[in-house]
């Protein structure tokens, strides 16, 4: 599994491996990446402008209102979700983590909690309403501070202020023993609770 996509202000989309059987109306298409913002699918016949992907996670069925972004070849079609229909949302947020936690054991790179880890905390009171955390990385520093901005940095990430402090710790000893593949998916996973936080996408 892949991410595309290198802007910050961008939600990353995971490549599938094994992709997603799925259907967009009563076009069968087959799901290549995917995101909390759209999809990349495979299809044989032409797609309608808006129609409803759906798809299955187990025993969970996800349907996302989409819009068709662009053509990135004759067969392949960005998508840009509009609304999550039900509990697709939430659904499409839990089936990510997974797959991002799966790729994280498969990639071993899991460092021992004993490895010593330094954050340097905002002493300021500005900010502290603020609905985020950034946790920079800044020679071999990391720095959080809140945010108003949901931007992922250049090198570390955001969270949403309600993650749970062990489980960032834990994300921080990963990235900071990680490729640039490794970081890019615990940007993903970071960005999985900013999505909740700002409804991304929205429900119907």
């Amino acid at each position: 599994m892949r991410l595309q996509g290198e802007e910050r202000r961008e939600f990353q989309r995971l490549r599938l491996d094994p992709t997603i059987p799925g259907a967009l109306g009563a076009t069968p298409v087959t799901i290549l990446e995917i995101g909390v913002l759209g999809a990349r699918v495979r299809h044989d016949q032409p797609l309608a402008e808006y129609e409803t992907l759906t798809f299955r996670d187990g025993e969970a069925q996800l349907e996302m209102r989409c819009e068709r972004a662009r053509a990135i070849t004759g067969s392949e079609t960005g998508l840009r979700f509009l609304a999550s229909i039900g509990e697709s949302g939430d659904n499409l947020r839990l089936m990510l983590a997974r797959l991002v936690t799966h790729e994280f054991e498969v990639r071993r790179q899991l460092p021992k909690d004993s490895i010593p880890l330094t954050v340097d905390g905002d002493k300021t009171i500005r900010g502290k309403d603020a609905a985020f955390l950034c946790y920079r990385l800044d020679a071999g520093v990391w720095r959080k501070r809140h945010v108003f901005l949901p931007e992922q940095p250049a090198s570390g990430f955001t969270v949403a202020r309600a993650s749970d402090s062990d489980e960032l710790r834990r994300l921080c000893r990963v990235y900071e023993a990680s490729d640039d593949e490794g970081r890019r998916l615990i940007r993903l996973f970071a960005e999985l609770s900013v999505s909740d936080v700002l409804e991304i996408p929205p429900r119907m």
